[in-house]
């Protein structure tokens, strides 16, 4: 198994986010994380990538504990993430922006440049790599996010709602963008508010409400579950 989140705890204070929470991803495997708002979905990211260390619990990659090992370290075993809210360097340009993230994976300048430059043409941003980030619109800030994250040679890459914000037409296109992302043998984590999206990208679901996991499977096993219906619009429905 390439990712395993075994019983994993988060408190701030009285607070309890995460509550004994597992998951596992297989190499290959593309698995949807979702939940109502506030379900404590990015806090499972956090603990992942190693900006949160879980209160109690394991979380193994590629077999090897990573439970409160920095960011830098895990990114550098082949784990890699974006995040919900765009952070580019925006006085950076677009190739610059990728190119430290190439870094991970070089100290050379030369092949960080030709790292960045083959993932921007992948991405569809090549034609803009000399472009400030400060002047990208939305969708190009999205896969910018994901170019960074893919520079640097991930075998996990985790995907924190890079479709929000986005019309049916960018939607389309990131998920054409995932699936060949996928394809180059990227195993994938997504959180998705976009239904459609995660159901027709994920081969297993897993369903997170209140820090717990009450549902995981087959997408649309997941989709008549009675406790995922209820989560999502209440007892009446």
């Amino acid at each position: 198994m390439l990712l395993e989140v075994d019983g994993v705890t988060k408190r701030f204070g009285g607070l309890t986010a995460v509550n004994r929470f597992s998951l596992s991803v297989g190499a290959g495997e593309i698995v949807g994380l979702i939940g109502p708002n506030g379900a404590g979905k990015t806090t499972v990211f956090h603990l992942i990538s190693g900006f949160q260390a879980p209160t109690e619990g394991a979380i193994r990659f590629k077999g090897v504990s990573i439970a409160g090992a920095k960011p830098h370290a895990i990114c550098r075993r082949g784990l890699a993430r974006t995040f919900q809210i765009v952070q580019p360097f925006v006085n950076l340009t677009t190739l610059e922006n990728v190119m430290v993230g190439a870094f991970n994976c070089t100290d050379e300048v030369g092949m960080a440049r030709q790292r960045a430059v083959e993932v921007l043409d992948f991405v569809g941003l090549g034609g803009r790599r000399n472009v400030a980030a400060r002047e990208l619109t939305l969708p190009d800030r999205k896969r910018l996010e994901m170019a960074r994250g893919l520079a640097t040679r991930p075998e996990l890459l985790l995907l924190d709602e890079v479709m929000s914000g986005l019309n049916p037409t960018e939607i389309e296109e990131v998920i054409g963008l995932i699936r060949r992302i996928h394809a180059q043998g990227v195993s994938l984590l997504i959180i998705e508010h976009v239904m459609r999206a995660i159901m027709a990208l994920s081969q297993r679901i897993v369903v997170l409400h209140h820090g717990e996991q009450i549902a995981q499977g087959p997408p649309e096993d997941v989709a008549r579950d009675p406790k995922v219906i209820e989560a999502y619009l209440g007892k009446e429905s």
